[in-house]
Parts: C-alpha cells; sequence; structure tokens
C-alpha cells in the first residue's frame, strides 16, 4: 500500500483502494513508472455510531499494486 506523492519504485497498474486495502467502487486505476509520485487522493470523512456515541473520522484511500 502506498500514500498519495510517495515515490512510485516498480513500473505498474496501481489501483485506488480502501482505508483497509478493500476495493473502492468507481476507484481509480493509474499506469505508473518508477520515479514519479503517486496521484492525490482525496480524504473523506466517516461517522462511527456505536452505542449510542457518535464519533467521526477522517479516512485516506491508498494505491495498490494491481499488475
Amino acid at each position: 500500500m502506498f500514500k498519495s506523492g510517495e515515490t512510485v519504485n516498480v513500473n505498474g497498474t496501481y489501483a485506488e483502494a480502501g482505508h483497509g486495502g478493500g476495493k473502492v467502487k468507481r476507484g481509480q486505476r493509474v499506469e505508473l513508472q518508477e520515479g514519479s509520485p503517486f496521484p492525490e487522493l482525496k480524504p473523506y470523512t466517516i461517522e462511527i455510531s456505536h452505542g449510542g456515541e457518535t464519533k467521526t473520522r477522517n479516512r485516506q484511500h491508498q494505491w495498490k499494486l494491481v499488475k
């Protein structure tokens, strides 16, 4: 898993992955070359409700090597 802005160390196709590494609906797929930076992904906010209490968490998708 790679974060936005990091440098690519292996040529290949990368897909947008969820916070825990899972698939993302309509996620981006990009073809990147070694030495180039990973494109920026927008952060998002989720609300978690448990036991009558609601918490807000900030999340960020990451990049995952596909091929």
